[in-house]
């Protein structure tokens, strides 16, 4: 779960798609957002984030390896009985 950014709220729902490039140790080393459709501080919020997450490295052959992963993020702020 990713919290908003400080003192924002999601209007209802907003949706983008990120690109995460980790290390051979399973450190973020960059996030690209694969098209801007998030509000920068939203986007900011998100990268934030996943800069602070650690992965299991890609393995290739038993070997770790550099990775991209393509992931969706939402902010969702709809009630409950709306979705």
């Amino acid at each position: 779960m990713l919290e908003p950014p400080l003192g924002e709220l999601a209007v209802d729902r907003l949706v983008g798609i990120l690109l995460l490039f980790i290390d051979e140790q399973g450190r973020v080393q960059r996030v690209d957002a694969e098209e801007p459709t998030l509000p920068s501080t939203f986007e900011q919020a998100a990268r934030e984030a996943f800069m602070a997450a650690e992965f299991s490295p890609g393995e290739v052959d038993g070997r770790a390896v550099k990775s991209r992963l393509r992931v969706e993020v939402v902010f969702d702020n709809t009630s409950l009985a709306m979705r």
